[in-house]
């Protein structure tokens, strides 16, 4: 989206600014709008407020040209700058007290041979991505730069929902998550809608993924959260077709890939409850059956995931499961493009 406010850069993963309460006059991200956000459960809509993935992109007009961006957050955070594919050296820290920050283009990349390959993004876009853990806002983006255009960027757009694992809860960083690195290994954009501990297969979401426009392919991971928050397996079930048949019928040509859920600890501790987790991931496969168009496809998780690529709690994936993940993931999303 371009902001009124902001007309020389493009915001990313931002369906709509609001005023921030730590800090007068910056623009808070937010994933989804205000109006959606009043019909999901409390903690889904705290969450879709959060910049996960998030990014503020822009173009400077000239390789020595210096753009100064200020931004500000409820509490520490960092944002790291990219350039293109290129990561910038050195992540940002911020927080409340708003803290402006200047770029140009590094002289590696003004100097780029053109025979380079470069990836999805052209080089000279600057991509700051923000980490999803505080809410952010910007203030003010000054000097000679511009949105991008098309041509600079992916021209096929991935959307993802689903639980903290989506919004990448033990990754190291926002581009370490397995939405980020299918994005990476695709050439494609993505936007992530993941939403921690809340992802509980609700109409308002289900609608709102559905009637979006602007993504090609999308995948679902559903639903550790509610297996885990006291939802009964029949409550799952009715929920999770419903939602299922929601976005995937009113896409019918888009391919929609829903991932059962990884191995969790109740797969593999000594009294966990195997079965519960067993009929979670059979419902989901049962609401993809159920579907009437052929746009819907299964992933499971356990195929993309083993019991060592999870941290400790044994629920999040860790930077190897990530990878693991975005691989496999990548690979399955890859064949429904070509």
């Amino acid at each position: 989206m371009i902001h009124d406010e902001l007309p020389g850069a493009a915001l990313h993963n931002v369906a709509e600014t609001a005023a921030a309460p730590w800090s007068p006059g910056g623009h808070r991200l937010r994933r989804a709008p205000g109006g959606l956000g009043r019909e999901l459960n409390v903690d889904a809509r705290e969450r879709m407020g959060h910049p996960t993935n998030s990014e503020l992109r822009f173009v400077p007009e000239a390789d020595d040209a210096t753009v100064r961006v200020t931004v500000s957050a409820q509490g520490r955070t960092v944002l790291r700058p990219f350039w293109g594919d290129f990561q910038g050296e050195e992540p940002v820290e911020f927080g409340p007290v708003p803290k402006t920050v200047r770029l140009t283009v590094p002289d590696r990349i003004s100097a780029l041979d053109d025979e380079v390959a470069t990836g999805a993004f052209d080089p000279r876009v600057c991509r700051l991505r923000f980490d999803a853990w505080e809410p952010v806002a910007v203030h003010d983006v000054a000097g000679a730069c511009r949105p991008p255009t098309d041509e600079e960027l992916p021209d096929t757009r991935y959307l993802a929902h689903g639980t903290s694992i989506t919004e990448g809860a033990a990754a190291s960083a926002s581009h370490l998550t397995y939405v980020s690195r299918v994005a990476r290994r695709l050439g494609v954009d993505p936007v992530n809608l993941g939403a921690s501990g809340s992802a509980f297969c609700e109409p308002a979401m289900a609608e709102y993924l559905a009637n979006r426009d602007d993504w090609d392919v999308a995948t679902l991971a559903l639903s550790v959260n509610m297996a885990n928050r006291g939802f009964t397996e029949a409550q799952f079930d009715e929920r999770v077709r419903a939602f299922v048949r929601t976005v995937v019928e009113s896409n019918p040509g888009k391919p929609v890939v829903c991932v059962t859920l990884f191995p969790y600890h109740e797969d593999l501790v000594r009294d966990g409850d195997r079965e519960r987790a067993a009929a979670f991931r059979s419902s989901l496969r049962s609401a993809v059956e159920s579907c009437a168009t052929d746009n819907v496809h299964l992933v499971e998780g356990p195929d993309l995931l083993d019991a060592t690529g999870l941290t400790t709690d044994l629920l999040h994936p860790g930077d190897a499961g990530m990878e693991a993940i975005g691989a496999g993931l990548a690979d399955e999303v890859r064949s429904l493009l070509d």
